[in-house]
This record gives structure tokens, sequence and C-alpha cells, in this order.
């Protein structure tokens, strides 16, 4: 894969030591951040500012949203529960492009709650189950159900991946100077203003993530 004239890439710096979401001690501050910035097919002027973060080590890839937003809607806590609704953040990555599987898409609402699904389009689309997801670590900083006002003016959600679940589902093993296909988006489909934020800006005329045609470069450093 090379990169697409007018879709963005980031590369994913390679850091030594283990760690799990939410350690004091994480690299992050020194982590290049990436904007979630590009709002689209809604003209309400809401545009939380979001960036996203990631490293990756021998087992995990790292990932750590940061979303500047005072009033937050958290009603989902079950693991594949429709947290598009909530204040969410995603991350969609298609790890091989060149097989031509598909993409896995993480979608987290503001207190962790995941929803994972692998598959080519939206349509044809298999979720992950826990055994999938065994080693899969979450970390929020808002602890549950919340409606409105949380008591900060941002917050952030930190997982890990381990890397074995791409090996699962490509076949192929992830190694440095690889490159992959990935989009991060924030939105919230109930919330108090619906808003749908994009790293790489998704062209078609209505709400849609899944469209891999319109995803952005990721690199392993």
């Amino acid at each position: 894969m090379t990169g697409l004239p007018g879709r963005p890439s980031y590369t994913i710096r390679r850091v030594d030591a283990e760690f799990p979401p939410g350690d004091a001690a994480a690299p992050w501050p020194a982590i290049p951040p990436l904007a979630v910035d590009r709002y689209l097919w809604l003209a309400n002027g809401y545009r939380p500012p979001v960036e996203a973060r990631l490293c990756w080590t021998a087992r995990f890839l790292h990932v750590r949203f940061r979303v500047e937003e005072t009033r937050v809607r958290v009603r989902y806590t079950k693991f594949q529960d429709p947290v598009y609704k909530d204040s969410c953040v995603e991350f969609f990555i298609d790890a091989f492009p060149d097989l031509g599987l598909g993409y896995v898409n993480f979608e987290t609402n503001a207190a962790g709650t995941l929803l994972a699904a692998f598959g080519p389009d939206r349509f044809r689309r298999e979720p992950l189950w826990p055994e999938d997801l065994a080693e899969f670590e979450v970390s929020a900083s808002i602890g549950g159900p919340v409606e409105g006002e949380y008591g900060a003016g941002a917050w952030t959600l930190e997982y890990r991946v381990p890397l074995g679940l791409f090996r699962k589902l490509y076949g192929r093993e992830i190694v440095s100077g690889h490159r992959a296909a990935a989009n991060f988006y924030k939105c919230g489909d109930e919330t108090e203003i619906p808003h749908y934020g994009a790293w790489s800006e998704v062209k078609t005329p209505s709400p849609d993530f899944h469209r891999p045609e319109f995803f952005g470069e990721i690199v392993f450093g």
C-alpha cells in the first residue's frame, strides 16, 4: 500500500516497554497526536476538539483519545451495545488492505464500552467475540453512565489491541515499516447535539463511516 493523494498519513511510534491502559508512566506525552477535526454532514456548529495518539509494542497496538467535551451521554454499558449513539470515538483499521479481507471497527463510548466487528463493508460484518479480544484492555476517565455535565472539560479513553488479533484475522504478522489503512472518528448519534467528525474526510452525501475507500494511511514505525 502507498499513500493515497489527499489522504492523511500517520506514523505509529514503536516503544520498548509494555504498559497497561491508564498507566501514569505511559509514554503518551512523547507520542505525536493526530486531529479528528473534519466535521461532516451537519452544519450545527458543534466541533469538539479531538486528538488520537497511537504507539505499538511487541505485543500490542495502543490507542489513546482525548476529547474536549463538557457534556456527554453514556447509556450503554454492555459489550457490543450500539455505543455510536452515545458520546463515542471510533478507530477503523484494515491492517492488510492488499488482502481485501476487510477492516475492524473499534467503537467505544466515553466510558469504554466496546462494539467491534470485522468485514469488508457496512453490510457484511461479523461481530468479534470475547475470546477474540481476550487481551483487549481499556481505561476511561468516565466511569459509567452519565447524562450532561460530568465535572471536567475533557475526557480520555485508552485501550490496547493485541497484535495477535490481526494475526488471527489476516494470517499475517505486523512488522516495522508495515502500512495499513485506517480512519478515526468522533460521533454521537443520539447526543444533545449530534455530530460526525473524522480524521480522513469521508466524501459521501449522508453519514457513513463504513467507507474504507476514504481511509488514510498508518505506518508502523
